[in-house]
């Protein structure tokens, strides 16, 4: 359900992403800065969904998705006011927003998260053996009954 309700909104965003070149300011940036964030965030969903849905993944992109929402915004505000906000770690306030809450954080959270889901998205020894069954290979790896040529060249030498 969540891929399918992703792919819908993947559309109509792609399609505002470009109307928002057009419009004016401060319009046109906010809808360009808000969608150019969550596209990405939309294509991560769609492929780390199995079975139509996220799973422990949800928290952690929708967790991402805010993070860099907000920080975009927060850069979108301080835009132009550089002699006027403090300094934060040696860099301009909006700098720092950038480095820390657009790069630094959103690395440190999808390392963290693929951490914790890894085993989900491993493929299990059941995983492994229906694959095996579906291509035709028996457990060693060998082809099965009927499929020996399979991996041999026109010659009759195998590979390798």
């Amino acid at each position: 359900m969540t891929k399918r309700v992703v792919l819908v909104a993947l559309g109509p965003c792609s399609g505002l992403i470009l109307v928002s070149f057009f419009l004016g300011e401060p319009v046109g940036t906010v809808l360009f800065a808000m969608l150019a964030v969550a596209f990405p965030i939309g294509l991560i969903a769609v492929g780390a969904a199995k079975d139509g849905r996220l799973g422990p993944l949800a928290w952690p992109l929708g967790l991402l998705l805010l993070v860099l929402e907000t920080a975009m915004l927060g850069m979108i505000v301080l835009r132009g006011r550089l002699p006027e906000l403090p300094w934060v770690g040696g860099l301009p306030l909006a700098a720092a927003i950038q480095l820390y809450s657009m790069r630094l954080l959103p690395l440190a959270l999808v390392a963290l998260a693929y951490a914790l889901t890894f085993d989900r998205f491993t493929l299990t020894d059941e995983d492994l053996r229906h694959f095996r069954e579906e291509v035709g290979l028996e457990e060693a790896g060998r082809p099965a009954a009927g499929r020996e040529e399979a991996g041999r060249e026109p010659d009759g030498k195998g590979q390798g």
